[in-house]
């Protein structure tokens, strides 16, 4: 018996209709799993908190303890920060606790050594992993002119200091205090009170503000997920204020002599511009 034209539409439409309907029913099912979100309430348990503690005796793998000297950037004054003069003014004037774990009050508060030898690899990674993840804001000097930085986000600040000490830090915002910054000081230190340049700033701190993040910078805790990468990028940090800082004369020969080619080229260019300058 063979069936009519009409009724294998019909057929075939009433199988279409029950397949989108089986598909409808699995994405519902698959859209609303019954896996918790993150700290999201559940009945399972007495406490009903979905997310569980840690069971006593528990070994972690491949994620350093809190003493680990390789994630341990704070002091013993860091962990527990003394109030400076006028700091609930200048940071929480409605606020009644002092100071938080790492709030950067003083120098001391951070440790000024790295918990492990610099080598030449490390540098050489530290410049990969800088150009890859800080470059785009800080700029390949650390000027704080990167790309991201030319298309209208907040400018961070330099790396180096004025050496006439009369440049000012234009994108520092600070509502309670009516100074600018000197370029290349710390906006983290200076909203405590405390004027420091970065090229002075404990590691330790440095090393905080990449985890932690600080004013307009996000956490790069994911971008550096592991621990020494953080610390070869700061060692690099340093190799970049000391390049840009270094006097002439602890040059290696070799080395002045590509410094003064460089201030050569540098005056031909601008002799060049100068003479294409059209006359007004």
């Amino acid at each position: 018996m063979t069936t009519s034209a009409p009724a294998r539409v019909r057929i075939a439409s009433a199988l279409l209709v029950a397949a989108l309907g089986l598909a409808a029913g699995c994405q519902q099912k698959m859209a609303t799993q019954p896996a918790p979100r993150p700290y999201e309430e559940s009945t399972l348990f007495a406490d009903n908190q979905s997310a569980r503690p840690l069971e006593r005796g528990v070994i972690h793998r491949n994620q350093p303890v809190d003493d680990d000297p390789l994630v341990a950037w704070l002091t013993a004054d860091g962990k527990n920060p003394k109030p400076v003069p006028g700091w609930k003014e200048a940071v929480d004037p409605n606020g009644q606790s002092g100071p938080s774990p790492g709030a950067p009050t003083d120098v001391k508060n951070f440790v000024n050594e790295f918990p492990f030898q610099i080598t030449e690899t490390d540098l050489k990674r530290g410049q990969v992993m800088y150009n890859a993840v800080c470059a785009e804001c800080h700029g390949g000097a650390g000027y704080g002119n990167g790309k991201i930085v030319e298309r209208g986000y907040l400018k961070p600040p330099s790396y180096h200091t004025d050496p006439a000490g009369k440049a000012k830090d234009d994108a520092h915002l600070n509502g309670k205090q009516d100074h600018a910054l000197p370029v290349g000081y710390s906006r983290g230190f200076d909203r405590w009170g405390k004027q420091v340049a970065i090229k002075d700033v404990p590691v330790g701190y440095i090393f905080q503000v990449i985890t932690w993040g600080f004013g307009g910078m996000p956490s790069h805790a994911v971008q550096l997920a592991n621990p020494a990468d953080r610390w070869r990028v700061i060692a690099y940090i340093r190799a970049l204020q000391l390049s840009q800082d270094a006097p002439a004369a602890d040059l290696s020969p070799e080395a002045k002599k590509e410094l003064d080619k460089a201030g050569e080229r540098s005056h031909d260019h601008g002799d060049a511009h100068r003479r294409a300058r059209p006359r007004r």
